[in-house]
């Protein structure tokens, strides 16, 4: 059977749809541009406004367009994916999909570790510590805000390595430190923003976000750093691998 008999088996709404689907992935219909609304799809396709309708609803399900009240249909930017089941840092996620990851940075030196960090590297509480507090861009958009920790003792002069609005901190890591990030213990929970979180991301107090804490530890399994950070809700989705646990 071949693709195009396949492809006449579906819906002509899923037809109309995957068509849709393809001049986004391509280019042809970039994102924040407007779709043709119900009835100019309807009279252009030979369908009815029902058919195109449910085209359009199948595309805001898969996450390509959004709707926007009184204003039509819009092609949505495409949310970051990160794997919850592979360690990688945000540089290496924009490369994964396609995206140029930059950070705005807020604070780059020594500073004292609170209880939560100390405890997290397992170092006395006010040790130094590497703070690293950066406004991550994905296409020059603010899509989270990262607090990162790192004990001094492990990465003398780790500012002078690199300018971190662009390179990345695990590379920096492996190639001048000798450390290699190979597990984390991740926390992640819905919440809204705090003032400053919602003001470096330019969104309103009012909008979802993931918080996120992450303990990273090195091949050695030794703490490496720690992490905390709000990210945008409407950006990301995250996504793991399941297996059926024994016994269920």
């Amino acid at each position: 059977m071949t693709a195009s008999v396949v492809a006449d088996q579906f819906p002509l709404y899923q037809r109309i749809a995957n068509a849709l689907a393809t001049q986004i992935a391509s280019g042809v219909l970039k994102v924040g541009e407007r779709l043709p609304s119900e009835r100019q799809m309807a009279e252009d396709l030979g369908a009815s406004r029902m058919t195109a309708r449910q085209a359009l609803k199948l595309l805001e399900r898969r996450g390509l367009v959004e709707t926007r009240t009184g204003l039509g249909a819009f092609v949505a930017r495409a949310q970051i994916e990160q794997q919850l089941s592979t360690l990688s840092g945000f540089t290496e996620d924009m490369d994964r999909g396609g995206r140029k990851a930059s950070s705005i940075v807020l604070n780059a030196g020594l500073g004292s570790a609170d209880r939560e960090a100390a405890a997290a590297l397992g170092i006395a509480e006010d040790a130094p510590v590497h703070r690293l507090v950066r406004v991550r861009l994905a296409d020059a958009e603010p899509v989270g805000l990262e607090r990162t920790e790192i004990s001094a003792v492990l990465v003398p002069k780790l500012f002078e390595r690199a300018d971190f609005s662009t390179d990345s901190l695990y590379r920096v890591l492996r190639e001048d430190y000798g450390l290699f990030p190979s597990v984390a213990e991740q926390k992640l929970w819905s919440a809204h923003p705090d003032a400053a979180s919602a003001a470096s991301l330019g969104i309103s107090l009012q909008s979802p976000v993931l918080i996120l804490t992450r303990r990273t530890l090195d091949s050695t399994g030794r703490p490496l750093e720690y992490v905390r950070a709000v990210y945008r809700g409407d950006c990301f989705v995250m996504r793991a691998n399941l297996t059926l646990g024994k016994g269920t």
